[in-house]
């Protein structure tokens, strides 16, 4: 694969958590990387192997298993064009974990006997910590795709990157 993708504008999109980046631009990237986990997941795995269309996927393969930090890097950017620390990005991480969370009692539900009473606590419990994962990340990813930034420079940077300086 070749490196040059993370070094463009497209990747430091992606990848930086530096600078500041208007609602569009969010929005074309939360877009973008929805659309590549899903791409991936509809994948399952397969292999394409050689030419243009495997390094394609290879990079498919990369930037979905990669996503999460996609993700908050794109709403640290957020978060610093309305002027507030991207520390508060981590907060992502909490619907993931209840995801795992829900992810992992619901997998041991399928697998192993267990009596009816645990059986009905872990299905109640997957089902809230899933419900509050896509609530949390509903509201995080609504509130920083649809707040107006600052005008003008803050702390963090200029109005927004402009593509000459960014490329360079």
């Amino acid at each position: 694969m070749n490196a040059s993708f993370y070094a463009s504008s497209k990747g430091r999109l992606l990848f930086s958590i530096r600078g500041r980046i208007p609602r569009t631009d969010f929005w074309v990237g939360f877009v973008a990387i929805v659309g590549i986990a899903t791409l991936a997941i509809l994948l399952n795995g397969n292999r394409v192997r050689g030419g243009t269309l495997g390094e394609f996927f290879a990079a498919v393969t990369t930037i979905a298993a990669l996503s999460p930090f996609c993700l908050i890097a794109l709403s640290v950017k957020r978060l610093h064009d309305i002027d507030t620390s991207g520390w508060y990005a981590l907060a992502l991480i909490v619907p993931f974990l209840f995801g795992a969370l829900a992810a992992l009692a619901y997998g041991s539900l399928r697998e192993g006997p267990a009596n009816d009473e645990w059986r009905d606590f872990w299905t109640l419990t997957s089902y809230v910590t899933a419900g509050l994962a896509a609530a949390s990340l509903a509201f995080f990813i609504g509130m920083v795709g649809c707040i107006r930034g600052t005008s003008g420079a803050n702390r963090f940077g200029p109005t927004h990157w402009v593509r000459a300086d960014f490329d360079a």
